[in-house]
């Protein structure tokens, strides 16, 4: 009986794993660092990477300098976004994290937490792959090494 109710447990948590890989990206509207607003609204004119992170996040201290990069050799093929979980961060460690790593694609700022919340975001980094249309393709949970989050950014960019 404990390995029915196991396995039934496991097919609907793959069941609804397959469900938001294809949901909708929310539509967002969010300031940057210099005050200016940005409102992420499917559909893109280009694939969007939408990072959540966090200046005392040590996983997202080793991917930055991947995004950093990533963002360069893919600027004319997909947006990056970069969002602070500033509810659970500061403003100046945000700041000084994107100066620290050189990010030159938006830093947003997440002040009350309802971006992260609508995204569903349950830890830091988490990374969502949306094509045009808006649709999440992939999920990244954590820092999985600029191998991965290159392979991810080409499956979109080929989606």
């Amino acid at each position: 009986m404990k390995k029915i109710i196991f396995i039934s447990i496991l097919l609907c948590l793959s069941f609804s794993m397959e469900q938001s890989a294809a949901a909708k990206a929310p539509d967002l509207k969010l300031s940057d660092m210099q005050q200016k607003e940005h409102h992420l609204k499917p559909p893109y004119d280009q694939p969007v990477i939408i990072n959540f992170w966090a200046s005392w996040c040590g996983p997202c201290k080793m991917e930055a300098p991947d995004l950093v990069r990533l963002s360069e050799k893919y600027q004319d093929q997909v947006k990056i976004y970069a969002i602070n979980m500033t509810n659970q961060d500061s403003e100046e460690g945000a700041y000084m994290f994107a100066k620290d790593y050189c990010f030159r694609f938006p830093v947003l700022l997440d002040k009350t937490g309802d971006a992260a919340a609508l995204f569903r975001v349950a830890a830091v980094p988490t990374t969502f792959f949306v094509n045009e249309k808006g649709e999440i393709v992939s999920v990244l949970t954590g820092y999985g090494g600029a191998e991965l989050l290159e392979k991810r950014i080409r499956g979109l960019i080929n989606h």
